[in-house]
């Protein structure tokens, strides 16, 4: 059976330890994404800190994303597509950077056939 049937199969790359245990590998997470998200908790902790209104804190939030945003990525295996959201990278899917999950082999014992109500990985929307 070709790998592009399995429902773990994601452009030659394998979702099942990932499927297994979520978030359990920060490997193949989005670099970018952790990064920006560091920046978020640190911002909220400062926000707090000051005792700023909900809508002070949007406002600056707001701008600081959009400097976040402008001031490029710095990630190695970043491939920007302007059809999606910030990042805009084609490799993100679902918080995961594709090509840092482990290659795959086309066949193995977690081989599963991809069910009519399956999305197919390899058509990634997020």
């Amino acid at each position: 059976m070709p790998a592009g049937g399995c429902r773990f199969h994601l452009r030659g790359r394998c979702l099942y330890p990932e499927r297994l245990n979520p978030g359990y590998t920060r490997a193949w997470r989005c670099e970018v994404l952790e990064s920006w998200e560091k920046v978020f908790d640190d911002f909220l902790r400062r926000a707090e800190a000051f005792n700023l209104e909900q809508r002070e804190v949007n406002e600056l939030w707001a701008t600081q994303f959009e400097r976040l945003t402008r001031g490029g990525i710095d990630c190695r295996k970043y491939e920007h597509d302007p059809s999606r959201e910030p990042p805009a990278c084609m490799h993100l899917y679902e918080g995961l950077c594709i090509p840092a999950l482990p290659e795959c082999e086309g066949r193995c014992r977690h081989y599963a056939i991809r069910g009519q109500n399956d999305k197919p990985c390899h058509e990634e929307q997020e």
